[in-house]
């Protein structure tokens, strides 16, 4: 579970700099033609809130408590709805999913192992 966390904490940070990128030029900017303005805002939000728990999953993987999964699964709710909201003026549907598996997942996984 500690490499798992880790890695995938990793990789959420990374995408979290995706997020921002496509929020920033595809909804604020209005390159990308399928964008608006909500798009980009929540696009924005979910970069944050991708950030703030892959932060928190690469920072409690040795934790043996449960602090850093509730968190996590806090946060990736919240992007959940979000994304699931945003997937109604864009794409972002998929990460809103994405989100709800992550938070859910480590969230029951660690209580399974418990």
């Amino acid at each position: 579970m500690r490499v798992t966390k880790l890695v995938i904490g990793i990789l959420m940070i990374v995408y979290s700099v995706w997020l921002f990128i496509q929020g920033l030029l595809g909804g604020f900017l209005g390159i990308i033609a399928e964008k608006n303005m909500v798009a980009g805002i929540i696009g924005v939000l979910l970069c944050g809130l991708f950030m703030a728990s892959g932060i928190v999953y690469v920072s409690t993987e040795n934790s043996d408590g449960l602090g850093g999964d509730i968190a996590g699964l806090a946060m990736m709710i919240v992007a959940g709805i979000l994304g699931i909201i945003g997937g109604f003026y864009a794409g972002l549907i998929w990460t809103g999913i994405l989100a709800l598996v992550i938070g859910i997942g480590f969230f029951v996984w660690h209580l399974k192992t418990r």
